[in-house]
Parts: C-alpha cells; sequence; structure tokens
C-alpha cells in the first residue's frame, strides 16, 4: 500500500506532487521513520505490563500486549520514500511517498536500476 501515487519512466520520476528527472536526483531513500517512536512505545508499554502484572486483569494485560504488538507492527511496516535532486539541496522541497516499507523499498531499487541504466548510456 502506498498513500500517494509514483510512476517510474526512462527519463523522469512522477509523484503525485513532483516529477523528478532522473538525471537531477542525488538521493533515493527509504525510511522507518516510526520505528524509535514505536519501539520506545512498545518498551514502555512492556516494562508497565510487567510491573504491574500482578495488579492488572487478564483483558488489560491482554489489551497492552495487543497495543504493544501494534506499535511494533506499524513500526516496523510504516516507510517513508524521500527523492532529493541536486537542485533542490538545502531546500525542503523533497518528494516524499508514504506507505508499507517492503514495497517502498522495492520502488526505491526500481529508481536505482533506471538511474544506472540512464548513466550506462543506454537509448533512451
Amino acid at each position: 500500500m502506498i498513500l500517494g501515487s509514483i510512476n517510474i519512466t526512462k527519463r523522469a520520476v512522477s509523484t503525485h506532487r513532483d516529477s523528478y528527472l532522473l538525471e537531477n536526483l542525488s538521493v533515493v531513500s527509504v525510511r522507518r521513520p516510526f520505528l524509535p517512536s514505536a519501539t520506545i512505545i512498545g518498551g514502555g508499554l512492556a516494562a508497565f505490563a510487567a510491573a504491574f502484572a500482578d495488579l492488572l486483569h487478564a483483558h488489560e494485560l491482554a489489551l497492552l500486549v495487543g497495543l504493544l504488538a501494534v506499535a511494533l507492527i506499524v513500526g516496523f511496516q510504516a516507510g517513508q520514500l524521500k527523492l532529493l535532486s541536486r537542485d533542490l539541496r538545502g531546500s525542503e522541497l523533497s518528494g516524499a511517498i508514504w506507505g508499507q516499507y517492503a514495497r517502498l523499498n522495492h520502488i526505491r531499487m526500481q529508481i536505482v536500476a533506471a538511474i544506472s541504466h540512464k548513466d550506462e548510456g543506454a537509448p533512451s
């Protein structure tokens, strides 16, 4: 699942907001921006559950475990694809696509392959 759209052609990458020429892209990265926060939240919930396990009812413990699992799943699955152009260095104008980390990483590899194919002097 991707929030937004992306289209890769021989010469450009078009997102739902911007278009970038492949020759001008300097950085294509995929990050998990929520993973640190999700880990802290998950750890806090686990510590709370361990500390107060003797006082909590079974359904309350189940709720804490469920919240812990949701936090970690969101942290691992949510990703952000960023496209930075040499022309926009130092500017806040960079393309960002949100979605599932694995899918975005696959798209990143497609973009890098398209850039490599263009750099090899292949006809466009």
